[in-house]
C-alpha cells in the first residue's frame, strides 16, 4: 500500500484527518514536553536545542521586537470590536434566559440557533485574527512555540525590549519617570488644585510605614491595577511617624519592593511554604487554615464577614503576584528561590497547555510523601495490606496549633475504593495531582492573575523554570569583577578626575575583590545590592548602578552600605591588608546598616 499523500485543506497542507493548527499543536506540544523534561533533568547535550546557525541573531532580535510592536498595534485597534463581541454574547445569553420562561420551545430553539451562530462567528473571527497575527509575526510564532531554539541571553534581551516597548506605550513615549510626570502635567493642565494631573500622579505616590510595608502598599496601590506598571513614588514613614528623607531615583522603589516581599514571604506570614531545598511556593493549605481560624471565631460560613476575609486573602496573593511582576518589569532582582513546579505554572499561564502534575514535582514539594509513593509503587507484595483507599489527609491547622486534618476523596466515592496492585499507579497520580494542582489551585490562580497584570504571560513562556529563576533572581555564574569595575560609579573623593585615574583606595579595593573567592564576591554583592547574583546581561543592567563613595578617613570604621541605591560607603584605607580585613568582616557578618 502506497503512503497517503498530504492533502490541501484551505491554504494548508496537513496529514489526513488533521488541519494545520491541530497538527502544529500536537508536534510543538510533544517537543515542548521533551524540552521541559530535559530542563528538569538533563539528558541531552548542552546547546542541543539551539538553532542559532539558522538565524542571524543581530537581525532576529530587532525583527522580533518589531513584530511584537505591530501585533500590539493590531490588538489595540481590535479592542473595540472584541468588546462589542463580548456585549453581543452577554446579550444573547440574557435573551435565552428570558425567553426560556416566557415563549414557546420553537422560539427558544430559534434563539439558541442564533446564539450558536454568533458563537461560531466569533470563533471564526478569533481564528482569523490569530492567523493574521501569525502572518505579521512569523518570528514571534517561533519564539512563542519553540523559544528554546534561541540562546537564553537572546531571549532575555527580547524580554527587556518587550518591557521597554510596553513602557513607552503606557507612558506616552516617556520611559523616564520624571519625564512621564511632566508629560502628565502638560496633558492635564499643570499642577493646579483642581488639575486631573494631581490626582493621576497622587495615585502613583504612597506613604509606606516601615512596620507594615506590604499592607501599606496593598492598601494604597491595589486600585492601580495595571497602573502599577507606571512610575511609582515612595515615601517611607519611620517608627515615630516621621517622613524619611530620600529622593526616589529608583533606589527607594527598589528598597520598597524588596522589603515588602521579604515581609510578606517570611515564614511567620505562612503565605508561602518552603521545601527541603529552601525553594518557596504558595502555601496550599492557607485557605483551609483561614477557614479553621474563622470558624474558631464563630464567624458563619457564607456571612459577609466570612466572604470579606476570604476575598482579602485572595487579594493578598494577587498583590504578591503584582509585586513580583513589578520587579520583573523594572529589572529589579530579588533574593528568593522559587520551586521549579511553581515556576513551571508561570510559563504555562498564557497558553492552553495545562500543568501536568508528576512524581518528580511531588518530590520537590514533599520528599517524605514522594518516598512513600515510591515505596507503594515498587512494593512487591499485596498493596491491599496497607488498607489504603482513594482519599488523602489534608492538614488544615496552622503550624504550632493543635493538628487538625480533613479526609478528602481523590475521586468520587474514593473512600469506598481500595488501592490495589492494579490501580496503585492511578492512586499515585491522583495524590500528586491533589497536592500539586487541586489543593493550591486558588492561591496559585490568584498569584498568577496578579503576575499577569504586570508582565504579559506570553513573554514568560519564552523561558523554562530554571531560566525564570535566573530572570527573577539573577545569574549564578561566577562574578565578573572586570565587568563590575567597568560599570561602577564613584562619589565624594573617589570621583574620577579628568585624567580618569582611580583613587589609591579604589585601586586597593579592586585588587582585594579580584583576589577573593567567588563565595566572598557574592557576599560583597549581596551586602551592597541585597542579592548575591549578577544581572543576566551584565552589570551594565544593574539599576541603580553599583556605586562607591568615600566614608571618611577613619580606618577603624567598617565599610557600610545603602542597599536601596546599591551604594558601598568605603573609608579611605591606606593598606590592602586593612581594607581586606574590614571588608571581609563586614560582608561575612551581614551587618549592613548597623555598622554605619
Amino acid at each position: 500500500m502506497s503512503p497517503k499523500r498530504l492533502e490541501p485543506v484551505g491554504n494548508y497542507y496537513v496529514v489526513p484527518g488533521f488541519d494545520f493548527h491541530t497538527f502544529k499543536t500536537i508536534v510543538t506540544t510533544a517537543i515542548q514536553m521533551l524540552y521541559e523534561r530535559d530542563s528538569r533533568r538533563k539528558f541531552l547535550p548542552t546547546d542541543h536545542w539551539h538553532m542559532t546557525s539558522y538565524f542571524d541573531m543581530t537581525q532576529f532580535v530587532p525583527a522580533v521586537v518589531s513584530e511584537e510592536q505591530r501585533q500590539q498595534d493590531l490588538r489595540h485597534a481590535g479592542t473595540a470590536d472584541q468588546d462589542e463581541d463580548v456585549d453581543m454574547e452577554e446579550d444573547s445569553e440574557e435573551d435565552i434566559d428570558d425567553h426560556s420562561y416566557s415563549v414557546s420551545s420553537r422560539m427558544f430553539a430559534r434563539s439558541s440557533r442564533y446564539a450558536v451562530m454568533e458563537r461560531l462567528r466569533r470563533q471564526k473571527q478569533k481564528s482569523y485574527r490569530e492567523r493574521l497575527l501569525a502572518t505579521i509575526g512569523p518570528k514571534l510564532e517561533i519564539l512563542r512555540n519553540m523559544a528554546y531554539i534561541l540562546p537564553f541571553e537572546a531571549r532575555v534581551r527580547i524580554f527587556r525590549e518587550f518591557v521597554h516597548l510596553d513602557k513607552l506605550r503606557r507612558r506616552n513615549g516617556f520611559s523616564d519617570p520624571d519625564a512621564w510626570r511632566a508629560n502628565i502635567m502638560n496633558l492635564h493642565g499643570g499642577w493646579g488644585e483642581s488639575s486631573p494631573a494631581r490626582s493621576i500622579i497622587a495615585r502613583h505616590n504612597a506613604q509606606i510605614r516601615r512596620d507594615s510595608i506590604f499592607e501599606s502598599a496593598m492598601n494604597q496601590f491595589w486600585e492601580l491595577g495595571e497602573g502599577l506598571k507606571e512610575p511609582i513614588q515612595i515615601t517611607f514613614i519611620d517608627d515615630f511617624g516621621n517622613e524619611e528623607a530620600g529622593i526616589d531615583g529608583g533606589g527607594v522603589t527598589k528598597e520598597f519592593l524588596t522589603c515588602a516581599l521579604m515581609q510578606v514571604l517570611s515564614p511567620d506570614e505562612e503565605m508561602f511554604e518552603s521545601n527541603s531545598g529552601h525553594a518557596i511556593y504558595p502555601n496550599p493549605t492557607k485557605f483551609d487554615q483561614t477557614r479553621v481560624s474563622l470558624r474558631a471565631k464563630s464567624i458563619a460560613e457564607g456571612s459577609a464577614e466570612w466572604d470579606e476575609q476570604m476575598a482579602s486573602l485572595m487579594k493578598r496573593y494577587e498583590f504578591i503576584g503584582r509585586m513580583i511582576g513589578k520587579c520583573l518589569y523594572e529589572g529589579i532582582l530579588i533574593d528568593f528561590v522559587f520551586a521549579g513546579f511553581f515556576l513551571l505554572k508561570w510559563t504555562l499561564s498564557a497558553t492552553d497547555t495545562v500543568y501536568r502534575a508528576n512524581l518528580n514535582d511531588l518530590r520537590e514539594m514533599d520528599e517524605e510523601l514522594y518516598q512513600g509513593m515510591l515505596l507503594l509503587k515498587n512494593y512487591s507484595g499485596d498493596v491491599a495490606d496497607f488498607s489504603t483507599d482513594f482519599t488523602v489527609e489534608d492538614r488544615v491547622s496552622r503550624k504550632g496549633d493543635r493538628v487538625l486534618t480533613e479526609t478528602r476523596n481523590l475521586i468520587p466515592n474514593g473512600d469506598k475504593i481500595p488501592v490495589t496492585n492494579e490501580n496503585r499507579l492511578l492512586y499515585i497520580s491522583y495524590v500528586a495531582r491533589h497536592r500539586l494542582m487541586v489543593q493550591p489551585h486558588l492561591v496559585t490562580k490568584a498569584f498568577l492573575r496578579g503576575l499577569g497584570t504586570i508582565v504579559d504571560p506570553v513573554w514568560l513562556r519564552m523561558f523554562n523554570q530554571n531560566e525564570l529563576q535566573r530572570l527573577v533572581g539573577g545569574d549564578s555564574l561566577e562574578i565578573d569583577v572586570d565587568d563590575l569595575r567597568r560599570n561602577t560609579i564613584y562619589g565624594g573623593l573617589y570621583v574620577l578626575g579628568d585624567d580618569r585615574e582611580e583613587h589609591p583606595t579604589i585601586k586597593l579595593f579592586w585588587d582585594v575583590v579580584q583576589s577573593l573567592p567567588d563565595v566572598d564576591r557574592r557576599l560583597l554583592l549581596k551586602y551592597v545590592t541585597s542579592t548575591p547574583r549578577a544581572p543576566l546581561l551584565g552589570f551594565a543592567q544593574l539599576y541603580p548602578k553599583f556605586s562607591i563613595r568615600d566614608a571618611g578617613s577613619d580606618e577603624t570604621r567598617l565599610p557600610s552600605t545603602s542597599t536601596c541605591v546599591n551604594l558601598l560607603k568605603l573609608p579611605q584605607y591606606s593598606t590592602e591588608e586593612a581594607l581586606k580585613n574590614k571588608l571581609l568582616y563586614a560582608i561575612r557578618s551581614n551587618a549592613r546598616f548597623d555598622l554605619s
